[in-house]
């Protein structure tokens, strides 16, 4: 009885060893050597100063590429409060859990997949370029640009740590840690990246947050290929300026072309209160 006793857990233990590989595979994440870009090539387009970090760009874990004083004395440390609104914990986890209904009642073009297709008409791709989901919140339209494999690599940015993390979790829950895109902390006004590297740009419904909405634009112009695409959206008055800074049509056009967008590859539509900006370099 005591051989067979032995016998016994020397064969569960070799299932349970062979059980736990297994397990180890399933659970095996993808960092960003599973990308469509070699871990090397990501320096290719990113500022020198981001150098060290680039080798860690995954979609399973955020990376912070936030502006030093050192790149730049006038960067700011703090943003005003329409910026910061969006590190609050509760407004990250509720952001796509509530909204979406409130957009497709009329308040944007409508749910998350219209709000998708609507910038793919105009972004575009091929499969083999860069691009950018700026402002990108929750990752709602990052998440599908990279699922459409449209492009080669998604780089989804984004102020908030607390809505990046709500991004993280959203592809950890859909299974979608296999996507080519990667998760950073940045600044819209200071952009990690070199100049002239991306192919496209989605920015939606976040002008009217950021702190200084021409530097922004003029970053999105400066980090675009000439032919590159920018699709961005915000919000118009008559919105009052109280917390957000909210534009019309002929701002949204002047401030499109002080940042260098000719104003023959420019369209800039009013659809109620919702502002759509269509430019190409």
């Amino acid at each position: 009885r005591r051989y067979s006793m032995i016998s016994f857990y020397r064969q569960l233990s070799i299932i349970i060893y062979l059980w736990g590989l297994d397990l180890v595979d399933a659970l095996q994440i993808p960092s960003a050597s599973a990308s469509n870009i070699n871990v090397d090539d990501f320096r290719n387009f990113f500022k020198p100063t981001y150098f060290k970090v680039t080798g860690t760009l995954s979609p399973t874990k955020v990376v912070s590429m936030m502006p030093s004083i050192a790149d730049d004395t006038t960067s700011p440390k703090v943003g005003p409060f329409r910026q910061n609104l969006f590190t609050s914990p509760i407004v990250s986890a509720l952001y796509e859990r509530i909204l979406p209904p409130l957009w497709a009642s009329g308040l944007r073009i409508g749910g998350p997949d219209a709000e998708y297709e609507s910038a793919a008409r105009h972004l575009v791709g091929n499969g083999e370029g860069l691009a950018l989901d700026l402002s990108c919140g929750t990752g709602f339209v990052g998440r599908r640009i990279a699922s459409s494999k449209k492009f080669r690599h998604v780089f989804a940015l984004d102020y908030s740590q607390e809505m990046l993390g709500e991004c993280l979790r959203s592809i950890e829950r859909e299974g979608e840690t296999n996507l080519s895109i990667s998760l950073i902390r940045g600044d819209a006004g200071y952009l990690p990246f070199r100049d002239e590297v991306l192919d496209a740009v989605h920015w939606g419904a976040a002008m009217h947050c950021v702190p200084d909405a021409e530097r922004a634009m003029k970053e999105v112009y400066r980090i675009l290929k000439p032919g590159g695409r920018l699709y961005a959206t915000t919000f118009l008055r008559p919105f009052p300026d109280v917390v957000f800074r909210f534009f019309t049509v002929g701002e949204l056009e002047k401030l499109s072309r002080g940042a260098g967008f000719g104003s023959e590859k420019l369209e800039v539509e009013g659809r109620g209160v919702y502002g759509i900006i269509r430019a190409t370099k």
